[in-house]
C-alpha cells in the first residue's frame, strides 16, 4: 500500500481557472513538501500549488477554448467549492476564470506523489476531516470516504479516471459508488453518452453529448488538426495510451476499446475498468 502524507493548508481559486477536479492549495507548513521528489527546484517558489485530484475527471469548463455542457461542468466545480466551504464566487463573463471569491478556506490533502507537471496527486478533504497535519498514513488508515474525490464520484458529478498508479484499495471504493450512481442514473449518468453517440461536429460534444473528458479532449484535438472526419479512427489509433484494464488486459489506445461506424462512435468498456498510463 502507498504511504500518504497528510498536509493541512488552504484552498485558493481567486485569479485562477478551477474546475471540478482542479484547485490550488497552500500548505500551512511548507516543509511538508520536502517529503516529495520534485523535478524542478522552482516548485519552492510556488506556494499555491496546483493539485491533480486523484481518481476523478470533471467535465471541462475550459479546454483550449472549448467546453463541455456547462450545466454539468459547473455543477462539479460548484459542488467542489461548496464542500470546501467556498460559497461566494464571481466568475468572468466567459465562466472560465474566478475574479473574486471567499477562498483561503482550510482543509487537508493526502498525497503520495507528484506528477510530471509538478502537481501533487491528491485526495482532498474539508477542514472537519479527522486528519493531522504531517501524518503519514497508508490506504487502510486514510478515510477516503470523507474525501471530496469520493463524494463527487458518489453524487455522479465526475467521471472515474484511474491510472496504473492509482491505489487499488481506493479505486475499489470509488468503483463501488460509481456503480451505484450509474444504477440509479445519478448526475452525469442520467445522460452520459460515452458508450454510444453520434459525432456530427464539435458543437455536438460542447452543447449536447456528455462524454468522458479524456475522450472529449482527444476529439477537440482532432477537430483542431484535421478537416477530414474519415481520419478520426486512424487518429485515435495513433494515440499511445498504453492502457491496462481492471482484469490486467493490455490495450495500446482508447481506439482498441471503440468502434467507428460513420459518425457513430461506441465504447462499451466501462470507464471504471480502464487504467491509464500516467504521463
Amino acid at each position: 500500500m502507498a504511504q500518504y502524507k497528510v498536509i493541512a493548508g488552504t484552498f485558493h481559486i481567486k485569479g485562477y481557472q478551477p474546475d471540478g477536479d482542479s484547485i490550488r492549495f497552500q500548505a500551512t507548513n511548507q516543509s511538508n513538501w520536502d517529503s516529495f521528489t520534485w523535478k524542478e527546484a522552482a516548485h519552492k517558489l510556488t506556494k499555491k500549488k496546483q493539485l491533480r485530484v486523484e481518481a476523478i475527471d470533471a467535465l471541462e469548463t475550459h479546454y483550449d477554448g472549448y467546453h463541455q455542457p456547462r450545466a454539468f461542468a459547473l455543477a462539479a466545480l460548484e459542488s467542489l467549492l461548496d464542500l470546501l466551504q467556498i460559497h461566494t464566487v464571481t466568475y468572468s463573463l466567459s465562466l472560465t476564470k474566478v475574479v473574486d471569491a471567499s477562498d483561503g478556506k482550510a482543509g487537508f490533502i493526502a498525497s503520495a506523489t507528484v506528477d510530471p507537471f509538478g502537481r501533487p496527486v491528491s485526495y482532498v478533504f474539508p477542514k472537519d476531516a479527522k486528519l493531522k497535519d504531517g501524518a503519514v498514513m497508508d490506504s487502510s488508515e486514510l478515510p477516503v470516504e470523507d474525501s471530496i474525490n469520493f463524494q463527487l464520484a458518489r453524487e455522479g458529478l465526475v467521471y472515474p479516471t484511474f491510472y496504473t498508479t492509482t491505489d487499488r484499495f481506493f479505486a475499489d471504493k470509488i468503483r463501488a459508488v460509481v456503480a451505484r450512481a450509474k444504477a440509479t442514473k445519478r448526475g452525469i449518468w442520467s445522460i452520459d453518452r460515452t458508450p454510444d453517440f453520434t459525432l456530427l461536429d464539435i458543437r455536438t460534444i460542447q452543447e449536447d453529448n456528455l462524454i468522458m473528458p479524456k475522450l472529449f479532449r482527444r476529439l477537440v484535438s482532432f477537430f483542431d488538426n484535421y478537416s477530414d472526419f474519415g481520419k478520426l479512427e486512424e487518429y485515435m489509433k495513433k494515440q499511445r495510451d498504453n492502457l491496462t484494464l481492471w482484469d490486467g488486459t493490455k490495450k495500446k489506445s482508447l481506439a482498441d476499446l471503440m468502434t467507428f461506424e460513420g459518425r457513430r462512435i461506441r465504447m462499451t468498456t466501462p470507464l471504471e475498468d480502464i487504467l491509464f498510463s500516467p504521463k
